[in-house]
C-alpha cells in the first residue's frame, strides 16, 4: 500500500505535464505570442525594432506593416522583458518582412523564394491569372466576313481548304512557321486593329481566365508571353518586371522604385 502511495505524487506530476501538453499543442496554432521586440539583419547594421510597443501603445494594426496570412490570433499579453527575436524565426499570424524582404536579393535567394510563403494562394500576387481557352466565336466570325473563309485563313494556294489553324501553327515557331500565338495576334489585329492600337490592360477580353482559387498546377514563366522583343498587346519581358514591381512600390513610397535604385533588387 505504501508503494503505491509513494508513486502516485510521480504519476499525478507526468499526468499534470501530458495534459498540459496536449493543450498547449492543440491551442498553438490559433493563438501566437506576439514578440516584444524583433531583430532586423540590415545590410547597414543590426536593428532592434519594438514591436510590441508600435502595436499596443501606437495601436498600429497588423496589416498596415504586414501582408495578411488569416487564421492566426495573438496574444498580447508578452512579458516586458525578453530577448529580441530575430524576424526570420518569429511566429505570428502574419508574414515577416524578410519572407518578401531579404537582406540581399541573392542567387540563394532567387531560387528559394518560394519556400518562404506559406502556400501557393501568395504566388498570384506576382503571377498573372492563367488562362485556358480563347473566347472565339467561330460561327459569329463567319457572318462578319459574309462566309468568305479566306478572310481569316490563308489563301487557297495554301489552304484549298479551311483547316484548323493548329496543323500548321505549333505552340513555338517551328521551321519558319510563326507559332500559334504569333500567327493568331497577327490574324485577328488585321481585323481588330482599334483593339491592338489603343493596347489591353489585359488578356480577359479574348481569354477565358481560370479561377484561381481552385488552381493546383505550375504557373506559367514570364517568357512565355513576355519576350524580349515588342509585340501587339503583351510588353517585354523587363517592361513587364518593371510595372508589377516599381508601379506597387511607387504608391506605397517604400522600397526601390527609382531610377538609381537598380542595385537594390538586380543582383550583381
Amino acid at each position: 500500500m505504501r508503494s503505491k502511495n509513494r508513486y502516485f505524487p510521480v504519476i499525478a506530476a507526468v499526468a499534470v505535464l501530458l495534459i498540459t501538453a496536449v493543450l498547449g499543442y492543440s491551442g498553438s496554432d490559433e493563438k501566437k505570442e506576439m514578440p516584444v521586440r524583433i531583430l532586423f539583419n540590415n545590410n547597414g547594421g543590426k536593428v532592434v525594432f519594438s514591436h510590441l510597443v508600435h502595436h499596443r501603445d501606437y495601436q498600429i494594426a497588423c496589416a498596415d506593416c504586414h501582408h495578411d496570412r488569416a487564421g492566426q490570433k495573438f496574444k498580447i499579453n508578452a512579458p516586458e522583458k525578453k530577448e529580441a527575436v530575430n524576424e526570420q524565426d518569429q511566429h505570428s499570424g502574419q508574414l515577416a518582412c524578410g519572407t518578401c524582404h531579404p537582406v540581399e536579393f541573392n542567387e540563394d535567394f532567387v531560387e528559394n523564394h518560394i519556400d518562404s510563403f506559406p502556400d501557393e494562394s501568395y504566388c498570384v500576387r506576382c503571377h498573372h491569372t492563367e488562362f485556358d481557352r480563347v473566347n472565339f466565336d467561330h460561327d459569329e466570325h463567319m457572318s462578319y466576313a459574309d462566309d468568305d473563309c479566306w478572310s481569316c485563313h490563308h489563301g487557297r494556294d495554301i489552304e484549298p481548304e479551311p483547316q484548323k489553324c493548329s496543323n500548321c501553327h505549333k505552340e513555338k515557331e517551328e521551321n519558319g512557321i510563326p507559332g500559334m500565338r504569333e500567327a493568331a495576334h497577327e490574324s485577328c489585329a488585321n481585323c481588330h486593329d482599334d483593339m491592338f492600337d489603343k493596347g489591353l490592360s489585359s488578356c480577359n477580353d479574348c481569354h477565358i481566365p481560370v479561377d484561381m482559387k481552385s488552381w493546383s498546377g505550375d504557373f506559367s514563366s514570364c517568357g512565355n508571353c513576355h519576350d524580349k522583343n515588342v509585340r501587339n498587346l503583351v510588353v517585354p519581358r523587363m517592361n513587364a518586371f518593371h510595372e508589377q514591381c516599381m508601379s506597387c512600390h511607387r504608391r506605397l513610397q517604400k522600397g526601390p522604385y527609382k531610377e538609381n535604385d537598380c542595385s537594390k533588387c538586380h543582383i550583381k
